[in-house]
């Protein structure tokens, strides 16, 4: 199925243009039907319950259709210029919806994640991560399938790993993505339907005033190719998580790779800081990296190996998290319908973004407030202190902690190492090896510390937590923290810490 997808774009890419049907644009109409729950039930998309919210959420999926355009590079690239290949493609594809249940709750925002695609399914990592904020805030969350991995994954009845048993039934049966460039105008069209109520499921009674784009990892890179070339309007800001280059705008053959053909057969690639988001938009972009995704020149890998970083300018924020790891995924729970928790996968005890002990998901809730008073009253982004680097590593403190970057008082009053990476456990089943090296790479490790070093470092429990409160209080003045996170932090961080009397 992957080679005839990548053979269907090549297809696309030679086709005359004279030769389309109907022209397509960011602001045509959808279709927008509710899924059939009698076909078999929906895959999830995400940990999260609604249940556990403050105020009563409704959970929903619904189906949409479309017609997009495909789209490639001049040769050279130039990440701004866009070339039409072939309008008005047929798609039809799924989003899952979280709102509020009563209209009055909801506070205008509708956040809009692509979801992930990385594992062969949908993932979502930004709505694990940021779940509670949005339920205590009352924004209204809309996931959306944007790849012809997850959507041939569920056409196909949803069969995890190939090997355990299909779940969805003949639910899905009837989505289609062509190419994964179709993706960028069909997020705009859905958008635009979400914005201006037109055929949208929230017409009747949400009044949307703000729309923000979100996605992790692989779809951070779609985020950046979407908001560098395909911003519209209907957009008010972008966020980027654990990303550090544009997604390609094709699945077609790179130009100048081994049997490419001339283009416009093949897909001219970017490169370099063209690789980058822009950040001269009229909206706010913020764009923050997990320690895990900093990487390192010796490894080749990450925003370090790519001379990734970011400069701020009025609009835009690049940000840099110490202690924190790219996967999101909360401990204790069954990871894909498998049986298996986080803690089963890894070898090493876990140092989750989404529940710690390093909770990254309380300086994104920060981020996501931020995103908001800027849209809303104009209040300027906060500024973050980067990541020290030294020859292309980070340097790290006598604890092996990371130094500089944006800190949760783990790093500053400290108990333990936190590693960006964790080990696959080889007592992993064989099927489950090959996913389980992905996901252990990059989740964290923790590694407490002995008492003797606890003892030496806090002679009592109150030398701990008047440092770790002091700690929150420097965060939250520099707006990476938020009261209710900040008080929930206090409130615990002498709990764990059994040695001190």
């Amino acid at each position: 199925m992957l080679h005839r997808a990548l053979a269907l774009s090549v297809a696309l890419i030679i086709a005359p243009i004279l030769a389309t049907t109907a022209q397509a644009g960011p602001t045509d109409a959808i279709a927008v039907e509710a899924a059939d729950d009698t076909l078999g039930p929906a895959f999830p998309t995400g940990f999260r319950a609604v249940t556990t919210f403050p105020i009563p959420y409704v959970e929903e999926e619904w189906l949409a259709s479309g017609a997009a355009t495909l789209f490639t590079y001049n040769d050279p690239p130039v990440p701004r210029e866009t070339v039409p290949v072939q309008t008005g493609v047929p798609y039809k594809t799924r989003f899952v919806l979280r709102r509020p249940a009563d209209p009055a709750d909801f506070n205008g925002t509708v956040v809009i994640e692509w979801l992930n695609s990385t594992a062969g399914f949908d993932s979502a990592p930004s709505w694990d991560a940021s779940a509670e904020y949005f339920g205590r805030k009352g924004i209204i969350y809309v996931g959306v399938t944007n790849s012809d991995t997850s959507i041939r994954f569920m056409r196909n009845g949803c069969r995890l790993f190939g090997v355990l048993p299909p779940i969805c039934g003949t639910r899905y049966r009837t989505l289609s993505l062509p190419e994964n460039g179709l993706a960028y105008e069909m997020m705009s069209q859905i958008a635009h339907a979400l914005r201006s109520g037109s055929g949208s499921p929230l017409s009747a009674h949400f009044a949307v005033e703000r729309v923000f784009h979100v996605g992790q990892s692989q779809q951070g890179g779609s985020i950046i190719s979407y908001a560098t070339a395909f911003h519209f309007p209907d957009n008010d800001g972008y966020f980027i998580q654990a990303a550090f280059s544009a997604r390609a705008i094709n699945s077609g053959t790179p130009c100048g790779s081994a049997n490419a053909p001339a283009y416009p057969g093949c897909t001219p690639p970017l490169q370099g800081a063209s690789r980058l988001v822009r950040t001269d938009l009229p909206v706010p972009v913020i764009r923050s990296q997990t320690e895990t995704d900093m990487g390192s020149v010796a490894s080749g890998f990450g925003v370090l190996a790519l001379n990734a970083r970011q400069t701020d300018t009025e609009r835009f924020r690049y940000y840099e998290t110490a202690g924190t790891a790219h996967n999101v995924v909360h401990k204790n729970i069954d990871v894909a319908g498998t049986g298996f928790t986080l803690d089963d996968f890894c070898l090493d005890p876990i140092n989750s973004f989404a529940d710690g002990p390093v909770v990254g998901a309380y300086l994104y809730s920060a981020m996501w407030d931020a995103l908001e008073q800027h849209v809303t009253k104009g209040v300027p982004l906060p500024t973050g202190e980067r990541l020290e680097v030294v020859n292309g590593e980070i340097v790290r403190d006598a604890y092996g902690n990371a130094r500089g970057g944006i800190r949760l008082p783990e790093l500053d009053v400290p108990i333990a190492t936190y590693s960006p990476s964790n080990t696959v456990d080889p007592a992993l089943p064989a099927f489950l090896q090959p996913i389980g090296g992905l996901v252990c790479r990059l989740s964290g490790a923790v590694f407490p510390f002995g008492n003797t070093t606890l003892n030496a470092l806090y002679p009592t429990r109150r030398a701990y937590t008047r440092a770790y409160g002091r700690r929150l209080s420097k965060l939250e003045l520099q707006r990476f923290l938020l009261p209710a996170d900040a008080e929930w932090l206090r409130e615990h961080s002498g709990l764990n810490v059994t040695w001190l009397k």
